[in-house]
């Protein structure tokens, strides 16, 4: 019996309340009245050498566990339904479309060679709020799924976008092939983001492809645990006083929970389902957006940020608005950092009013809030609400977020190949309502909202969305102190 189908059966056993532990090596229980049936004892008995080598191997691996980052803790606790908007993991899902026929066997091969170097895939997450690193992982399969149709496709699609990876288990990706006839094959990978962010992804699958490609990739004796540990050392020696007073002196100004036209309450979501509408600027068209940028003395992450909080001001009740910015917050605290596949994520907030009198106004506004999030990017974000009194621990607190992920136009170690397409990616996030996902991967500027399906109707969502497009392109060839 392999460990994952030994974790199954001693989950299948908690989850009716019978506890499994070793004492002095000695397997043990502890179960309810009538929890445990004449038939659950056998199954024990029959699979008690499975089930001791198996609890002996988690204690080995758990003696060396660590903690979560304070973003892997909240990801976490999100799961949880009893908070609005949780019930769900936060989760990435993507498909690959390749132009020649994938080799499976190959790319398994590259895949595993990446998994034994990059330990946050070798990851496992546990309930009580740690991670432990798999010194060797079991060789990983990647399945082949042979549909009949592009739309059964689409089927398959819902199913793996919203799974949801039990903890204490490896792995927390899956990654696999469907075939449909005479189109080209798709690979479709997915993640927990507790074990890595869509940056580190990019970064893993760039090293499997080179690795298929059979060119060299120059591993590190660097991982994510080594980080995490160095992290540790390195928060103890920081001053963040000056980042506190700052945080602080903004607090109030800080809009917790936006009035946006949602269809329903968001206490009542839960465990629920994401979608979402894209929409993109042409290579062309970025290139002129960026010259924009330039003569306004503005940064692409700064238009963008005040052109999404511009269109959901327009549908909403409040004065301001506050969005939570995704930071990825690669400390320098290795040489090669940016080769590390982990989970970087930290978070601040960006507020604008309905005070400024035009665009570029309310750019520089946000232009000078950025700046203080770049100057203040180590200061953990998950305690900048504590500062803000009378919110509910429950309650979903800033759940529209931006995650801006631009490329400066130079390349980078996690450069996709020719002849690979993304055609089609999702994100979903507990307590979250609208991610904001922009990327500049291919020379487009990629717009993408991912939301809670039932917090919006579909044509009100729709109309935000072209609120902020349109905008976007407006800046192209309007004068930006007179768009309003």
């Amino acid at each position: 019996m392999s460990f994952q189908n030994v974790a199954e059966l001693i989950d299948s056993f908690a989850s009716r309340g019978v506890t499994l532990w070793l004492d002095e090596g000695k397997l043990k229980f502890r179960a309810a009245n009538g929890a445990l049936s004449a038939e659950d004892k056998e199954c024990l008995k029959a699979n008690k050498a499975d089930i001791v080598t198996h609890l002996e191997h988690l204690a080995a691996e758990e003696s060396n566990a660590f903690p979560l980052s304070p973003i892997q803790k909240s990801y976490l606790v999100g799961r949880d339904s009893v908070y609005d908007l949780g019930g769900i993991n936060t989760h990435y899902y993507m498909e690959l479309e390749l132009d020649a026929t994938i080799d499976v066997a190959r790319l398994e091969s590259a895949w595993n060679e990446v998994i034994s170097h990059d330990d946050a895939l070798r990851l496992v997450i546990s309930a009580k709020g740690t991670q432990h690193v798999l010194e060797t992982a079991p060789r990983y399969s990647i399945e082949v799924v042979d549909l009949k149709s592009a739309e059964e496709r689409l089927e398959k699609r819902k199913e793996w976008s919203h799974h949801i990876y039990p903890l204490n288990q490896w792995p927390f990706f899956t990654m696999r092939v469907s075939r449909v006839p005479n189109e080209n094959d798709v690979l479709h990978f997915d993640f927990d983001c507790m074990i890595m962010d869509a940056w580190s992804a990019k970064i893993a699958l760039s090293q499997m492809f080179k690795l298929y490609r059979g060119e060299t990739v120059q591993w590190i004796d660097y991982g994510f645990k080594d980080y995490c540990n160095d992290l540790i050392a390195y928060e103890k020696q920081q001053d963040y006083s000056q980042a506190e007073a700052f945080w602080k002196s903004k607090i109030n100004e800080l809009v917790c929970e936006p009035d946006l036209p949602y269809a329903k309450p968001l206490s009542e979501i839960h465990n629920h389902r994401f979608a979402r509408i894209s929409g993109e600027l042409s290579v062309d068209e970025f290139a002129l957006f960026q010259q924009r940028c330039r003569e306004y003395r503005t940064t692409p992450a700064a238009v963008i940020s005040t052109a999404y909080l511009k269109a959901l001001l327009n549908f909403s009740k409040n004065d301001s608005l506050t969005i939570n910015s995704t930071i990825f917050n690669r400390l320098p605290l290795h040489k090669e950092i940016n080769s590390v596949v982990g989970d970087f994520t930290n978070i601040a907030f960006i507020t604008l009013s309905k005070k400024c009198k035009n665009f570029l106004e309310c750019v520089q506004s946000v232009q000078k809030d950025l700046w203080q999030l770049v100057r203040f990017h180590t200061y953990d974000g998950t305690k900048i609400l504590k500062f803000k009194e009378g919110l509910s621990p429950m309650r979903a607190q800033m759940p529209i977020v931006i995650t801006c992920v631009l490329e400066n136009g130079q390349k980078s170690n996690s450069d996709m190949p020719d002849g690979l397409r993304q055609i089609y990616a999702l994100s979903k996030t507990p307590q979250v309502v609208l991610d904001y996902q922009v990327t500049n991967f291919d020379g487009r500027l990629s717009v993408n909202w991912d939301y809670a399906e039932p917090a919006f109707a579909p044509e009100t969502l729709k109309e935000m969305f072209a609120t902020n497009i349109g905008l976007l392109k407006r800046l192209l060839t309007e004068k930006w102190d007179e768009v309003l």
